[in-house]
């Protein structure tokens, strides 16, 4: 039996989750059309928020090696409409070094929930939105 377009975008949004936990940028290739954008909303990293293309993302999750790890996406609710691709999750991580106010070992943890929109099977936009516990 095929699987729908739902299931689909389901399975590589859950890939791509399970990739970003890995923090090795070459596993994104895949999963994004050439003209992404990746929107982070305001959170207590980036109260700006911040949008991204590809090779923004990219440098951004090969940078969090050195600041995060044991990352770790506990997904609680996913959603597939379409080209739509909604996941609740929490996510869990452990701070490498010291990088004030955060202290090596502390552990960190985000309700978070991401919003795919695809096309073609490609990602071709990704919105987060990640609400950190108090540091």
């Amino acid at each position: 039996m095929q699987a729908t377009r739902e299931e689909t975008n389901m399975a590589a949004a859950l890939s791509f989750v399970r990739a970003v936990e890995t923090m090795d940028g070459r596993k994104m290739e895949g999963f994004f059309a050439a003209d992404v954008e990746q929107v982070e909303m305001p959170n207590a990293f980036k109260p700006a928020g911040q949008v991204r293309d590809f090779s923004a993302l990219k440098a951004d999750i090969d940078k969090s090696k050195g600041i995060i790890e044991q990352q770790k996406y506990e997904i609680l609710n996913t959603v597939s409409r379409g080209d739509l691709v909604v996941l609740e999750m929490v996510w869990h991580g452990t701070v490498v070094t010291d990088l004030p106010p955060l202290r090596a070992g502390q552990k960190l943890r985000a309700q978070c929930v991401a919003v795919f929109e695809f096309r073609e099977g490609k990602v071709v936009r990704l919105r987060n939105y990640d609400c950190f516990d108090a540091l």
